[in-house]
C-alpha cells in the first residue's frame, strides 16, 4: 500500500458505456480547475478518435512495468493498460479511465481512490460497440463479468441519456471531492 495521499478517481464500467466521452465532456466543464487532471493512460494499441491514450508497443509497456513507472496496470481484451505513477500528485485529483478488474487493487494501493461506475443498458452498449468498429467480439465484451469484484462505486452514472447530463454529474462529484480535499489540508 502506498502512503501517498494522492487522489485518484477511477472511472470504470463495461465497454461501450461511454467512459471516454463522459470524461471528455466533464473535462470541458472543469477547464478552469487546474487541480482536477484527466490522465491519459498507456495502451498497447494505436490511438483513435474514440479513445485518447498513449500508444505503446508490448515491449515498451513491459519495460515501463519493469521500471515501476505505472501506479496501476492491467491486461484486458488482449491489451495492456497502465496509469503513469507520475500522474498521481499531492494536492490534485487524477481522473482516469480504468478497469473494474483493478478497482479493488486501486483502493488497496492508493487509499484515496474513489470509483465512478458508468453504466448503460445492454442494447445501448451493443450499438456503441458496433459503431466503434474496432471490436471483433462484441458478445464477449457484453457478457464480460468481472469475477470477485471487491469494491463499491462511490458514484454511479447511467450514461444512456444526454451526455451533458452525465458529464455534469461527474463534474459536480469531482468539484465536491476537490473542495473536500482542500478542507482536509487546512
Amino acid at each position: 500500500m502506498s502512503s501517498d495521499p494522492a487522489r485518484l478517481v477511477l472511472v470504470v464500467g463495461p465497454s461501450g458505456a461511454g467512459k471516454d466521452a463522459l470524461m471528455r465532456a466533464a473535462a470541458a466543464l472543469l477547464a478552469g480547475e487546474p487541480d482536477i487532471v484527466f490522465v491519459r493512460r498507456a495502451i498497447t494499441r494505436m490511438s483513435d478518435a474514440s479513445e485518447d491514450h498513449d500508444s505503446l508497443s508490448p515491449e515498451a509497456f513491459s519495460a515501463r512495468v519493469a521500471a515501476d513507472a505505472f501506479a496501476l496496470h492491467w491486461s484486458a481484451h488482449g491489451l495492456d493498460y497502465g496509469i503513469a505513477r507520475s500522474a498521481l500528485r499531492l494536492g490534485r485529483i487524477a481522473v482516469c479511465n480504468g478497469s473494474r478488474a483493478i478497482a479493488g487493487q486501486a483502493r488497496r494501493t492508493w487509499p484515496h481512490t474513489q470509483i465512478v461506475l458508468v453504466t448503460a443498458p445492454q442494447p445501448i452498449l451493443a450499438a456503441r460497440l458496433k459503431a466503434r468498429g474496432r471490436e471483433l467480439a462484441i458478445e464477449d465484451r457484453l457478457n464480460r463479468h468481472v469475477a470477485g469484484e471487491d469494491w463499491q462505486a462511490d458514484l454511479v452514472i447511467d450514461n444512456s441519456g444526454p451526455l451533458a447530463q452525465g458529464a455534469a454529474k461527474l463534474a459536480a462529484f469531482l468539484r465536491a471531492n476537490l473542495a473536500e480535499g482542500s478542507a482536509r489540508l487546512v
